[in-house]
């Protein structure tokens, strides 16, 4: 504690760093000015800040964008207004850029608008994605934080000056030749990797490779960092200063040098804060002055801050910055006192521990990043670090060769193949190993300031601490991270789209109801699988599939044709027992089978319970129903538990319901019922609120207070139709929509139940 207030910078740094982040929680994200946009064809003038080469298209990022014209409808001329004219109104000046998507099926780069260079588009301003489940990514925010509100689709555009930075024009296509040069002498996962460690540019890199360092804890490699200047930057400073150039040159030449590569890497905030302590550090050989690592970092992060204060909400800058103070702050705390006279075995343990105080400091990022930590990883980084070194040189090497012969460049690049081989293969066998990925969930914020207080501790008093102490706090502080509180039974309707997925979670029991959208690609990757392991879920105990429509079974059909079903397991998958269903359902059994998941089969009477009191007991379909409709075999489900009981219904129709009424008739499946005379308190609408389902009888008998219905944000089919709203509305019951509120989550409580909404 006393090292820190000698050190006034830092210690007011963090002082501030606090104030502004905390100061930002309470604002928000910045104000989004496209939102009246939305929807609208517009005319748009920018500058160009940024250049992007994606899968299928480039993304050309606009500053300074004003809104020149808007059309009235289809077909309809902009109307017009001169940026100069002195009527330009106001309003129509944003503060926020936007990001332009331009088609490069055989367009070449230089075909694109120069860097600085002002031009004018035509196209619909669309919104970035929003979060509407929990663990969902919110890319609208992410981007609200780099300071752009919209995005564009455009197909041609317009230049409206000659003007533009022929400096950052001539890095941008700098880093599209060396990228081009990678593809001529590697193959392509290997080109992918090393453009994406060296030039920062991940157009090329598989989504494979990609998802197989990430989730071992070596995506690290990928981006531009400390590594790649100490190579580059301190590379070219020592050889300036061997050859006997002043120190003054020196620095003025490297750091233009690592300065225009922070450029045309993309300026990502490692690389800024690298390059910032690079020009910190050698400026302090021009004045003469120590090199405080701890001090250095500090402005660095300052000077991140200042220029955009927004950086401090993303997990990037923190993970970043963590990183490093795990480095330079945590590790020494630790390792105060030891001394080891045997110069090799001290390298090896100080290689060890530093990766190990590294990787404990920033667990808290991760987890609040992945819900999942990579167990092994810093086993794997004691390979994979060293290598990197031997990898970068190699790589930079194999491309200056490589500009002059495609063939020798090849060679050269070979030795890259076999370290990246080498990656792969230790991967992969990592993946092989038990609990190599522990999932999580999400901790808390109270876990994450009780995990730094531990830590801090070592870090302020760590003199007067045992070396047995310091080392105890760091085991002790993930308990306390990634401890499990007990969770109360709740329900939480995700936000699919037009489809249905439903989490049922009781403190022994996980269960899903179907898991299918036929709006939203990827339905797995993107929604159900970053909810799963948000809430700490590496296991779905049962999950119904209330029947074989693709808008209720894409997303688990996705899990099952993923190799390791993204770490999660399945207790069973459960059907209708309802004639046809095994051809039906033909696709999803034998992908089960093939991951040895058993399927059975629920009829009417069955029921599974489990010690926390819920039970779910299925009211239809009867055993062996036939019909032609797959909807009317739908399973319709009571789910009680405590003070919760509800009925859920998939794309029951209003056959469907009556059957359930004969069904009740027999004495012995009434009598199990939670409420034999209705009255249940919540509802699933069936059929996304159609009007083939929710017939007045039903509705009568139900009587619910709260009615889920899980529907799409503007669908083609009309859903939830007017009429089942206004029968929904006699008798008494408040609606919540997927469309409108996101996720929709109940939890039971004593006193009763208590409904939130994501998006609320």
């Amino acid at each position: 504690m006393k090292e820190l207030l000698r050190r006034r910078l830092c210690f007011f740094g963090i002082i501030f760093l606090a104030a502004v982040w905390m100061a930002l929680m309470l604002s928000g994200p910045p104000d989004d000015t496209y939102d009246s946009y939305y929807g609208e064809s517009v005319m748009v003038s920018g500058k160009v800040i940024r250049k992007e080469i994606k899968t299928n298209s480039y993304a050309i990022y606009l500053s300074d964008v004003h809104i020149a014209g808007v059309s009235g409808g289809a077909g309809d001329e902009f109307e017009k207004t001169r940026l100069d004219s002195d009527d330009y109104r106001e309003s129509c000046i944003m503060d926020l850029g936007i990001v332009c998507y331009l088609g490069n099926e055989g367009r070449p780069y230089d075909e694109l608008p120069r860097m600085g260079e002002r031009i004018s588009v035509e196209g619909k301003i669309g919104e970035f994605h929003i979060a509407t489940n929990p663990g969902q990514f919110d890319m609208k925010n992410y981007y609200l934080y780099k300071g752009y509100g919209a995005n564009m689709y455009i197909d041609t555009w317009e230049s409206m000056s000659d003007e533009y930075s022929l400096y950052r024009e001539w890095l941008w296509r700098l880093r599209c030749y060396l990228g081009n040069v990678y593809d001529s002498i590697m193959d392509p996962d290997d080109a992918g990797v090393m453009r994406a460690m060296i030039l920062g540019d991940k157009s090329e890199l598989s989504d494979d490779v990609k998802e197989l360092y990430r989730m071992n804890g070596i995506a690290h490699i990928l981006a531009i960092s400390g590594l790649h200047i100490s190579i580059i930057g301190f590379g070219l400073y020592k050889l300036m200063r061997r050859t006997t150039m002043p120190v003054t040159p020196a620095v003025c030449v490297s750091a233009i040098v690592m300065l225009s590569y922070a450029e045309m890497t993309g300026q990502g905030t490692s690389t800024l804060r690298a390059v910032t302590m690079f020009l910190i550090m050698t400026g302090a050989d021009v004045l003469r002055r120590s090199y405080d690592l701890p001090t250095a970092l500090m402005l660095s992060a300052l000077t991140c801050i200042l220029t955009n204060p927004y950086e401090l909400m993303t997990s990037g800058f923190w993970m970043s910055y963590m990183a490093v103070g795990g480095v330079a702050i945590f590790y020494p705390a630790v390792k105060q006192k030891i001394r080891i006279e045997n110069k090799c075995f001290r390298e090896g343990l100080s290689a060890v521990c530093s990766g190990i105080c590294v990787t404990v400091f920033t667990m808290p990022l991760i987890a609040l990043s992945y819900y999942e930590v990579p167990v092994y990883s810093v086993l794997l980084n004691l390979v994979v670090i060293p290598l990197m070194t031997v990898l970068m040189v190699v790589g930079l090497l194999a491309l200056a060769v490589g500009c002059i012969s495609t063939d020798m460049g090849g060679i050269v690049a070979l030795l890259c193949h076999l370290v990246m081989s080498l990656y792969s293969f230790l991967c992969e066998t990592i993946d092989k190993l038990p609990f190599h990925n522990y999932i999580c969930g999400a901790p808390s914020a109270l876990q994450v300031v009780l995990f730094y207080g531990i830590l801090i501790l070592v870090i302020a008093y760590g003199k007067k601490l045992k070396l047995y102490e310091r080392i105890l706090a760091m085991p002790v502080a993930l308990v306390v991270l990634f401890y499990r509180f007990p969770s109360d039974f709740f329900v939480t309707m995700l936000d699919v789209g037009q489809g249905d997925g439903i989490c049922i979670s009781s403190e022994k029991t996980i269960c899903m109801i179907d898991g299918g959208s036929s709006s939203k690609k990827d339905l797995f990757k993107y929604t159900i699988m970053p909810f799963l392991k948000y809430n700490g879920y590496s296991k779905v105990d049962c999950w119904f599939i209330s029947h074989p429509d693709n808008d209720h079974t894409s997303g688990l059909i996705e899990m099952l044709e993923t190799e390791d079903m993204g770490g999660i397991e399945i207790g069973r998958i459960i059907l209708p027992d309802a004639y046809g269903v095994h051809n039906d359902c033909g696709e999803l059994i034998s992908l089960a089978e093939n991951h040895n998941v058993d399927v059975v089969y629920f009829a009417a009477g069955d029921q599974l319970s489990d010690e926390s009191g819920m039970r779910v007991l299925c009211l239809h379909p009867a055993a062996g129903y036939r019909t032609d409709d797959v909807n009317t075999y739908s399973e319709i489900l009571e789910i009680s538990s405590g003070s919760f009981a509800g009925i859920f219904t998939g794309d029951a129709t209003i056959e469907s319901e009556e059957n359930v009424f004969e069904i009740l008739a027999d004495a012995e499946i009434r009598g199990i019922l939670r409420f034999p005379d209705g009255g249940y308190p919540v509802l699933k609408v069936g059929h996304h609120g159609s009007h083939t389902s929710s017939s007045e009888e039903w509705l009568s008998w139900v009587s619910p207070s709260v009615a889920l219905i899980s529907v799409g944000e503007n669908n083609s089919y009309g859903h939830p139709h007017e009429d089942v709203l206004e029968r929904l509305g006699q008798h008494g019951a408040d609606v919540f929509r997927t469309d409108e509120s996101g996720a929709i989550t109940i939890k039971e409580h004593k006193d009763g139940i208590e409904l939130s909404c994501f998006c609320d």
